[in-house]
């Protein structure tokens, strides 16, 4: 089964050099790229957004937003926390001194007050009915809490949940809103429930806001910027304080073709995603953003640092709340970012990602895909590299540049995923296309190694069998002393064309022959044994005139040659007792005569033509009479010709001194010995381009009884 699907698998990439498969991955990304919210890649997403928070923070222009914080050092100086509302109400009369734009209260009261002096009363029987009386006669400490807010600017926060409990309500109180653009429902996040405060002190506030606040992997990166709580459009928390501080009676939201575009306060426009949350641009935690409530209910606080401020109050102290991780990997209190998106809102420093930002994603994924498609293929693995490590470079710098400029969020890294995996599986598509090929390679070479043995293994049994045909010297005349004789071949190849033949054709009469076939290897090598064996049986059968052979020869070789190869010989027959030598060149180079003395002559050729070649020809023998000790030598071409490392020719002309010098003395074996040891130092280990043959015959006189 494992086999049938790495086979399946192996088809798909070697497919159309693996596009196919390549543009079936191309589209999936782009559909993985084109939904964002339900892509697998959002971590990878929201990991490079964060990067670009860590690597170029916002850096703070203005400090609209002060945040008072109920710290440990408040806790230590007033007590644990719940502190009774009329704490908070001094807090906020004090604030109030400072003369804020507005206060926003991230506390919820959903409960009275268990420290007001009538609910103490009723929770201590053992109180005396006089002191009772007392205790219930004393102002209520929500109504107190109330009377501060009473018409002034302090927004207070509600919490949306998901479902409702025992002290959750379905609706709040909300300022008026206007829609634009289209309906905001199907877009919103929508809570059926809300956790706020008690009623009079929701009716004594300027406002109330969401506070809820979603984490993504537990880091904290966008804020509501409007709800709904059942039916009611409710604002968050930088939004209503906005409005407050404004002296507005209204926020706005607008809608587009993809959801909700903006959130408005007046001239301020806040962009938003299609569900109207808003990204929050991070600066690193600043201490200087907070002010201890101890300091301010003890009148430390100047009131400047106050004035016309948005102020929030919150818990901050540790062990009182959860602290959300930022983009910076800072944990900071939750109060901080709603007082770092109100930064946001006054420096213009937003971060945005538009609805049309994945169909543009998606169209940079596509076309890079394309690219890849049609270039990859065509390129060399390591141009193919550099090119995808050049395009993800800039598609990574792309994204940081537009997060830099303009604070548009685009998604490196799922293209960059995306882009990526197209371009292994076109890469893969080459790597196995390449094994396959090499593999195939390898099997075709080694069927040409398997094939080039039989081949060698043949013609080194057909170069066998063509050496063991010629006749070794050594023996082949016991007892002889009228003549002595020595041949050499030496094939260019396996086997060779060259050929040469010698046998007594009867007592007083040695035959010889040299001959050289057109061409070389096995055609060659299988003419010269025909021709060779068809001489044998003329002069020796037929018994014939001698001056009659070549032409009878020629006739055959015609007749029975399909290839059209054709020999050059030379034949000889020596009457041994008297030294009468009777000789025909066919084409051939003549024999040389070498007398007692060392003198040297080159017999006279005739002109004939090679044989196998006119079927008419008509050969003319000459003739010539040896004194006792001459020599008669016969070669090929391939000795004359034979070639060094520089592509020098051995020559005629050094021949013929070699046999003026050497040739006088030397028995016919020592003779050839001293020419083949000549030809070996002139070509000095230089491959061999012809057959080498050689044959030397020494006449010494007739026979002495």
């Amino acid at each position: 089964m494992m086999d049938r699907i790495r086979s399946f698998l192996s088809l798909l990439f070697r497919t159309g050099h693996g596009r196919p498969m390549a543009a079936a991955v191309l589209a999936v990304f782009a559909l993985i790229v084109a939904f964002p919210d339900a892509s697998p890649l959002k971590a990878y997403r929201l990991d490079l957004f964060d990067a670009y928070q860590s690597y170029l923070p916002r850096q703070r222009q203005s400090a609209p937003v002060v945040i008072v914080g109920i710290d440990e050092a408040s806790l230590k100086r007033y007590g644990q926390w719940p502190w009774p509302r009329t704490r908070l109400a001094e807090l906020i009369d004090r604030l109030m001194a400072g003369r804020p734009a507005a206060i926003g209260i991230d506390i919820i009261m959903p409960e009275p007050d268990r420290s007001s002096p009538a609910r103490m009363a009723a929770s201590l029987p053992q109180v005396s009915p006089a002191l009772r009386r007392s205790l219930s006669a004393l102002p209520d400490n929500d109504r107190i809490l109330a009377a501060a807010l009473a018409g002034r600017p302090v927004v207070l926060g509600a919490a949306g949940f998901d479902d409702e409990t025992p002290t959750t309500a379905r609706t709040m109180r909300t300022a008026p809103v206007t829609v634009k653009g289209g309906d905001a429902g199907p877009h919103i996040r929508r809570y059926p429930a809300v956790l706020k405060s008690l009623p009079e002190l929701e009716e004594a506030s300027a406002g109330q806001a969401v506070l809820s606040a979603d984490l993504e992997m537990g880091i904290v990166r966008r804020v509501l910027m409007v709800a709904a709580i059942g039916d009611v459009l409710a604002p968050t928390l930088s939004v209503e304080m906005l409005r407050v501080a404004g002296g507005l009676p209204s926020f706005e939201i607008s809608v587009g073709p993809r959801g909700i575009t903006s959130v408005g306060v007046g001239d301020i426009r806040i962009p938003t995603q299609a569900d109207g949350e808003a990204w929050v641009n991070f600066t690193p935690f600043m201490p200087e953003r907070y002010i201890s409530a101890a300091d301010v209910l003890a009148g430390r606080v100047n009131p400047d640092m106050i004035e016309r401020k948005l102020v929030l109050i919150g818990l901050t102290g540790q062990g009182l709340l959860d602290y959300p991780t930022t983009p910076h990997g800072e944990r900071i209190p939750g109060i901080e970012v709603h007082a770092q998106l109100i930064e946001n809102i006054f420096d213009g420093s937003y971060l945005r990602r538009p609805a049309w930002m994945p169909a543009v994603e998606t169209a940079v994924v596509l076309i890079l895909g394309v690219l890849l498609l049609m270039a990859v293929p065509a390129l060399k693995p390591k141009h193919s590299i550099a090119l995808a490590a050049v395009i993800t470079a800039v598609l990574i710098t792309a994204g940081f540049l537009l997060y830099r400029s303009t604070g548009l969020l685009f998604d490196a890294a799922s293209s960059v995923i995306s882009f990526d995996g197209v371009f292994a599986v076109l890469l893969g598509s080459v790597y196995i296309e390449t094994d396959r090929a090499r593999r195939l390679t390898q099997q075709a070479l080694q069927a040409e190694r398997e094939a080039a043995a039989r081949v060698a293994g043949e013609l080194d049994a057909a170069r066998r069998v063509q050496m063991g045909s010629l006749p070794q010297a050594a023996g082949a005349f016991p007892g002889e002393t009228r003549f002595d004789l020595d041949a050499f071949l030496s094939p260019a190849r396996e086997v060779g064309g060259d050929l040469y033949d010698f046998y007594m054709l009867d007592d007083r009469r040695l035959f010889f022959i040299v001959g050289d076939v057109s061409g070389k290897g096995l055609p060659a090598s299988l003419f010269m044994v025909m021709t060779k064996a068809l001489t044998k049986s003329m002069v020796t059968g037929e018994r014939t005139d001698f001056r009659g052979l070549f032409d009878r020869l020629n006739g055959v070789l015609c007749r029975e040659n399909p290839e059209m190869l054709f020999v050059t010989a030379v034949a000889a027959v020596l009457d041994v007792e008297i030294g009468r030598l009777a000789y025909c060149v066919a084409g051939h180079e003549a024999p040389w005569h070498i007398d007692a003395a060392g003198a040297v002559e080159q017999l006279a050729g005739e002109d004939n033509p090679p044989l196998s070649v006119f079927e008419d020809a008509q050969f003319r023998a000459g003739e010539r009479q040896l004194a006792s000790g001459d020599a008669i030598c016969i070669i090929t071409d391939g000795i004359t010709e034979a070639m060094d490392a520089a592509g020098g020719l051995y020559g005629e002309m050094r021949f013929t001194e070699l046999l003026r010098h050497q040739g006088g003395n030397l028995s016919a074996p020592e003779l050839l010995s001293v020419i083949r040891n000549d030809v070996r130092a002139f070509v000095d280990g230089a491959e061999q381009s012809d057959d080498l043959t050689l044959l030397v015959v020494r006449w010494y006189g007739p026979r002495i009884n």
